[in-house]
């Protein structure tokens, strides 16, 4: 099953409640959950392109990223649900997620202080897709 959400824009100039108003037309995108599992680890200080969208549009923005463990690393077994942190709130150990200026590739860059992604981690993306 697929969610479709609208996509509107819209401005106001903060003196006019009123000028809040919003239409219903827009663009049309996609609210997409996809689960990648990491076989490999990534190591603080290091980076990796951990998700490639090959259908059509783009990914206008990652919405939320959720890492936990999933034991064994295979994919019937059942997930041990440890969420795995992405730093602190200090700079110097930020794990960030960007996408790429083609709009299709997802890569995660952990900072020398950032607690490493380890081996057999499942990560959960909620992206929006869309053509514009």
């Amino acid at each position: 099953m697929t969610s479709v959400i609208r996509y509107v824009k819209n401005t106001f100039d903060g003196g006019d409640p009123a000028s809040c108003r919003v239409s219903s037309t827009g663009s049309d995108y996609q609210l997409v959950v996809i689960d990648v599992l990491a076989t490999a680890g990534i190591a603080a200080n290091a980076n990796a392109n951990v998700l490639t969208w090959t259908g059509s549009g783009k990914i206008k923005s990652i919405v939320s990223v959720f890492m936990r463990r999933t034991g064994s690393g295979n994919i019937g077994v059942t997930d041990t649900g440890e969420v795995i942190p992405m730093g602190a709130v200090a700079q110097n150990t930020h794990s960030t997620f960007t996408v790429d200026a083609t709009g299709k590739t997802i890569n995660c860059s952990l900072l020398e202080g950032a607690t490493p992604i380890p081996t057999f981690t499942t990560i959960s993306f909620l992206l929006v897709i869309g053509n514009y």
